[in-house]
């Protein structure tokens, strides 16, 4: 049984985050999902990418059980959160449009997958909100880097330190989607997204594309990279029970992400703006 249902409709791809039980929480077999409906892209057939979930949450973010474990070991456990990070930059990258279909609750990491997305639809039960703080976290898959393109410096301070959540239509009001429908619109309203955008010339939809998505600078995702490795670190280290986090320069020390093997499917994902 597989954590995300890879569908062709037409000449889009969905793909469907299927654990509605940990309200669509990104596990390994989620991100491994993921990584395989990008890597599909590359398809001819493949015009449009669209990310939903089952249920009533597009997604809850990360697992945290899932993380939680792994803070015995943390090579692992950064390991395990730079491929979601590289996920994100890899929907940035891709190489046709990417939809996100929020079908209803996106918070953490559910949040940076449809920051990630090109285009985001809301349901209009759906709720929108960062709340990394709530789970006593800091983002590491790209919200503090994409918030402020998607809504401007002072709206992306607010969501990320209040924790707060949006409604579909104040993120409308806001510009962190395009739209809100009717939740039994949704499907319907994206199938005709995708059809138009199918029906343009593919060459001038990949030129367009270039050009569409907002730069990002490097320094951006390494500052929010070494955030996330710092609070990690030290809270394997409180776990642990030593009195300090390792020194991340000396031997033993966890690997930096860009030295990681990249998950299946997702190398193109180094080259992402």
């Amino acid at each position: 049984m597989t954590s995300v249902v890879l569908t062709r409709r037409g000449t889009a791809l969905w793909a469907r985050i299927d654990r509605p039980g940990a309200g669509n929480a990104c596990d390994s077999t989620v991100l491994t999902g993921l990584e395989r409906w990008l890597a599909a892209a590359t398809d001819p057939g493949v015009r449009v990418l669209v990310l939903t979930g089952t249920g009533r949450s597009f997604c809850a973010g990360a697992d945290l059980a899932e993380a939680t474990a792994l803070l015995g070991d943390l090579p692992a456990l950064l390991a395990h959160l730079d491929r979601g990070r590289r996920l994100v930059r890899a929907l940035r990258a891709a190489p046709v449009p990417t939809v996100a279909a929020v079908n209803g609750a996106a918070f953490g990491g559910g949040l940076e997958l449809l920051l990630g997305c090109d285009i985001a639809v809301a349901a209009d039960s759906a709720r929108i909100g960062d709340r990394h703080l709530a789970a006593g976290q800091v983002p590491g898959w790209g919200s503090s880097v994409l918030l402020p393109l998607a809504v401007g410096p002072a709206l992306a301070r607010r969501l990320l330190i209040t924790g707060e959540t949006w409604s579909a239509e104040e993120s409308v009001r806001r510009g962190l989607v395009s739209a809100a429908v009717a939740d039994d619109r949704l499907v319907g309203h994206v199938d005709a997204l995708a059809a138009a955008v199918a029906a343009l010339d593919p060459a001038a939809v990949r030129r367009m594309l270039t050009v569409a998505r907002p730069p990002v600078a490097e320094a951006d995702w390494d500052r929010e990279w070494e955030t996330l490795t710092a609070h990690v670190t030290a809270q394997a280290a409180a776990r642990a029970g030593t009195a300090s986090p390792p020194d991340r320069h000396a031997p033993g020390a966890p690997t930096r992400p860009d030295t990681l093997d990249p998950p299946p499917g997702t190398e193109h994902s180094r080259c992402a703006p």
